[in-house]
């Protein structure tokens, strides 16, 4: 029996092989989790700093080798080899390995009182958010509404029944604007969560719960991203508070991200937005340690998938850190992400790009627009107490991460400078693309300066303390010290809060100075005194109620319900059928739960009666005909797309601009409207529900046979878009200018002419500037009408993504009223060629023509990248993980040198042999069941670990509540991880300004060889 000695915490064992010694039997493949060696170059299996481990097994808080080998000292006789673990075995033991080791690491003091400080905050954090949306209102059986968020129950419907049901994630969608691609150009995901919860629960429920997913996980998503980022405690709990700082933050309402926004209909935004946060903490802590490259490429193409505008931001970040990080193997780290990421989202992503150009821009005119707004103004939303007091801590937080050399926290800082510029560079939109409104990226600094203030107040407040104390605080002090500031914030955000919700004990509303005012005090003195503003209470809180009453608990529902089954009973009616309604637009319509009600025809009519207007504005090239049409047809139109020639109120010109979209049934409720309406003989009066009238709409086919032959107008340079619209505006407000219909492209025998803009009717001086109206373009050449052959179209059938119909004349171009696409092919016809206003006309080859949309080349394509991403997820994990050199870049010490950690962080070496033996083995042992069995490994000596007792972390690994900062070059401390997947959290703060000045050690030479200097 050979002896065994305790082991001196100082020193490390000779490497070298010990003859006779039995290995271990095989273990299992590494996974995502783990790095790889070559086993066969001799080496031991290494993390990701170089320290050696059993692959086979996450380990234990102190113990870095297979936990049964501890039952082989224990109890030999009890052993018995087995062979590997059955699949089933080794998915349970992959589901309760980490909360198991979670639960057996020591659990001193400070852990204790770090873990409660989280469970408190963000489990407060979360219950506040619950409370914010009402649960009990969102698991009641009813349809959301409420802004944007009432016309979005249509779309997950209509994934669910018509193109899921087909193997399609996006298609063709006739209920709206004459036909759109139903999400090509919104995002899939947050749908697609929708339809999976509807499995479960009913459908309103299923929406509500999504609706708000992104805001009750925020909270939590800024804390694990504090966590994995590597920021000390209570910074990530301080974190949460920060992202309930941004939820209740009504400084904006329409942005993005805050619960405001959320409840007009954001939701896919704040969804993304908690994504993208948890995406980049896992990115933070892969270019640390090399691991998590799979599931930070699938939450960050999540986060892509579920908005538009916060996939510039995460791709923004990710390329910021990436750089702040960055050094030859984060360069291989960084690119293999964030190429597997955007490869994941290409079935998406790539489609929208390539689209673009059909896609119709709103013309929001950039922030600040010269109404008394500034830049000034948009960057410090808040009052100017707080403004001094946000911005103020957050340039502490920026510049003390920078001295400490703190990367992540200096990237917080260099993301908000970058999105300041950002929002400067953008505010005439995003170049070539366009479309992005430049206060929409406004959202992202807000929340990473709270962020950043919290970085600063924490920093303040330990700065404060060592300088009473003269000295660098002890691991204990600095928890407490930590609890201590995590409390005094927590009061604060909570009074702030309960000012802000006007539920603070002892306050009232009071009159000072002529202004209403909500105010505290004692005795007469109030020294905090909020402006009411004429609200009663927070949007956050009243909004969410609103919504979730649903359309069901508005008072004016039984009216909304009658009029819609009046609609279904209409489009039964063999004497009219099913086709497309214009409605009136006016706020009035906003007694339904939302302006946009009505947008849900073609919803609760299984799109018998499809809406001319509808929600994804800029998804369809016919929204600005839509909205010019709709102007004539109301009293009081909302005209969103800007810079058309809206004419109000005028049935003279909405009439036949109806006729012109294929519009088949009117529906107003306005005197005013009515008037109009009655006093036209090409509209039919059948029927009143409540104030509604409505209208047939006479000589208004979908498919109709040309008698001009069109013209093929020749491109001109410029925005396209742009272009486009002034063309399809000018003939479609102006036809008797034109001779013939303006086509973009046709058969070669169609003349060919260019066109000029008319200077004596241009309004404003270059697009976005205030009171600019859109170009009028007249023909530079004379057109020649070419008469066409009488047609005729029977038999004209239209389904979801089809359509098809019959002509007695071959050769004569039909127009198609459906708004145009690339994807739609045709069979029986040339074409599709795109023509004003923006639809499509075929010329038959065949007396039957059928037109289908169905997926292009290039959308295979992108299907091809989304699989490569998938083949990329399962060649990295066969590969392993990237090994980096150091846990920090700017240290150069390589990573196979595997320095030990400071004294009072081992309890002693854990090395893989050579010849594949466990640690502990002495020469000539056995595997116990194989032979005599092993004595027991020693204990550490009593006084190994912390110098507070606590049990010692594994060395040369910070713990999960240590920085990951660049030592100071006279310390030379490390900060590694080497278990940082197991999420051991060993909470004993041996920080890198400890002041623990133990030189480093080899493990294969036993002599201080300090890291190469900085």
């Amino acid at each position: 029996m050979t002896e065994q000695t305790t082991a001196d915490p100082d020193s490390e064992p000779s490497p070298g092989p010990h003859e006779g010694a039995v290995p271990p039997a095989p273990r299992p493949e590494p996974d995502d989790h783990f790095a790889t060696t070559d086993l066969a170059a001799g080496g031991p299996p290494v993390d990701g700093y170089g320290n050696a481990y059993d692959n086979s097994y996450e380990n234990s808080y102190d113990n870095r080798y297979d936990n049964s080998y501890d039952n082989r000292y224990d109890n030999p006789s009890a052993y018995v080899p087995a062979g590997p673990p059955s699949l089933l075995q080794r998915i349970a033991l992959r589901i309760v390995r980490r909360p198991m080791n979670w639960l057996n690491s020591p659990w001193p003091a400070e852990r204790v009182v770090q873990y409660l400080t989280a469970l408190v905050v963000v489990g407060g954090c979360t219950t506040v958010m619950l409370q914010i949306i009402h649960v009990p209102l969102v698991f009641t059986n009813n349809t959301p509404t409420g802004g944007d968020m009432g016309a979005h129950v249509m779309g997950p419907a209509y994934l669910r029944d018509n193109l899921l049901s087909n193997g399609q994630l996006s298609g063709w969608s006739n209920y709206w604007y004459n036909g759109f691609p139903m999400y090509r150009f919104y995002m899939v995901v947050p749908a697609l969560m929708i339809v999976l919860l509807n499995l479960v629960f009913p459908y309103g429920i299923a929406f509500k719960i999504v609706a708000c997913l992104g805001i009750v996980s925020l909270p939590f998503c800024c804390w694990a991203f504090g966590r994995l980022a590597r920021f000390r405690y209570p910074l990530p709990e301080l974190f949460a508070l920060a992202a309930l700082l941004f939820l209740f933050d009504e400084s904006f309402t329409i942005y993005g991200g805050n619960v405001p926004s959320t409840m007009a209909g954001e939701f896919s935004f704040s969804i993304a937005l908690s994504f993208g946060i948890l995406g980049l903490g896992l990115f933070a802590r892969g270019l640390e340690t090399g691991k998590h490259r799979n599931w930070t490429a699938i939450v960050i193409a999540l986060s892509m998938l579920s908005h538009g505008i916060v996939l510039i931001f995460v791709a923004l970040a990710m390329l910021l850190m990436w750089l702040v990080w960055m050094d030859k193997t984060r360069f291989i780290y960084g690119l293999t992400t964030g190429l597997t990421a955007v490869a994941l989202s290409g079935f998406w992503v790539l489609p929208f790009v390539q689209n673009h150009a059909y896609m119709t821009d709103m013309k929001y005119r950039g922030k600040p627009d010269g109404s008394g707004e500034s830049f000034w103004m948009l960057f410090f939303d808040l009052s100017p107490f707080w403004n001094i007091v946000v911005t103020g801590f957050a340039l502490v937080g920026f510049f003390s991460s920078v001295a400490r050399r703190h990367l992540n926290g200096a990237w917080l800082g260099i993301t908000c400078f970058a999105l300041v510029a950002m929002v400067f560079l953008t505010k005439e939109s995003l170049p070539v693309i366009g479309l992005l409104w430049n206060v929409r990226l406004l959202p992202f600094f807000y929340l990473l300066r709270f962020m950043l203030m919290m970085v600063g107040i924490y920093d303040t407040v330990e700065i404060v303390q060592k300088g009473m104390r003269l000295r660098q605080l002890t691991p204990r002090e600095r928890s407490y010290t930590g609890l201590a500031a995590a409390a005094v914030i927590l009061l604060v955000v909570g009074v702030v809060e309960l000012f802000f919700f006007k539920e603070m004990p002892g306050a009232r509303e009071t009159d000072k100075d002529g202004q209403r005012t909500y105010s505290w005090g004692i005795g007469g003195w109030d020294p905090i005194n909020v402006s009411v503003s004429g609200k009663t209470d927070a949007y956050s809180d009243g909004w969410t109620r609103y919504n979730f009453m649903g359309y069901e608990g508005r008072d004016y529902y039984g009216e909304y319900h009658d009029l819609v089954m009046k609609m279904d009973e209409i489009g039964k009616d063999p004497d009219y059928g099913c086709g497309r309604a214009l409605w009136e637009v006016n706020g009035e319509n906003g007694l339904y739960g939302t302006t946009m009600a009505l947008m849900l025809l073609p919803h609760w009519t299984n799109g018998c009666i499809a809406s001319e207007e509808g929600l994804f504005f800029e998804a369809s090239g016919t929204t600005p005909y839509h909205f010019l049409t709709a102007a004539a047809m109301s009293a009081n139109s909302s005209n969103p797309v800007r810079e058309l020639r809206y004419v109000d109120n005028n049935a003279a010109v909405g009439v036949p601009l109806m006729q012109k979209m294929g519009v088949d049934y009117l529906m107003v409720f306005t005197e005013a409207a009515r008037a109009q309406a009655d006093a036209r003989g090409d509209l039919s009066f059948i029927t009143a529900v409540g104030p509604w009238k409505i209208y047939e709409v006479a000589d208004s086919e979908v498919v109709v046979p040309l008698t001009v032959q069109p013209v093929v107008v020749n491109g001109r340079g410029g925005d396209q878009r742009e272009r486009n619209l002034e063309l399809g505006t000018s003939w479609f407000q102006n036809p008797e200018e034109w001779a013939a219909i303006p086509a973009d492209d046709g058969p070669a025998e169609w003349q060919r002419i260019d066109v000029a803009v008319d200077m004596t009717r241009r309004v404003g001086n270059a697009p976005l500037e205030p009171g600019r109206k859109v170009d009028i373009v007249v023909p530079a050449d004379t057109i020649e009408p070419v008469q066409l052959p009488a047609n005729t179209v029977t038999n004209f059938v239209m389904g979801d993504q089809d359509l098809s119909f019959d002509v007695t004349q071959i050769g004569v171009p039909v127009l198609v009223k459906v708004s145009y696409f690339p994807n739609w092919q045709v069979e029986g016809a040339d074409g599709p060629y795109r023509i004003a206003p923006n639809f499509m006309v075929v010329v038959p080859t065949s007396t039957h023509v059928y037109m289908h949309y169905d997926s292009s080349s290039s959308d295979y394509v992108a299907y091809l990248v989304t699989l490569l991403g998938i083949g990329l997820l399962v060649f990295w994990r066969v590969k392993g993980d990237v090994v980096h050199r150091s846990a920090h870049p700017f240290l150069t010490t390589p990573m196979a040198d595997d320095w030990s950690g400071p004294a009072g962080w081992r309890d002693e070496p854990t090395v893989w042999l050579p010849d594949g033996s466990p640690p502990g083995w002495e020469p000539g042992g056995q595997l116990p069941g194989a032979g005599p069995a092993a004595e027991p490994r020693a204990e550490p000596a009593a006084s190994d670990g912390n110098s507070d007792g606590s049990a010692p972390a594994p060395y040369g690994a910070p713990t999960s509540t240590e920085e990951l900062v660049l030592p100071p070059a006279a310390a030379h401390s490390s900060n590694r991880d080497n278990d940082d997947d197991n999420e051991n959290d060993n909470d004993n703060d041996n920080d890198s300004d400890s002041d623990n000045d133990s030189p480093w050690r080899r493990a294969d030479e036993g002599t201080p060889t300090p890291p190469d200097s900085v």
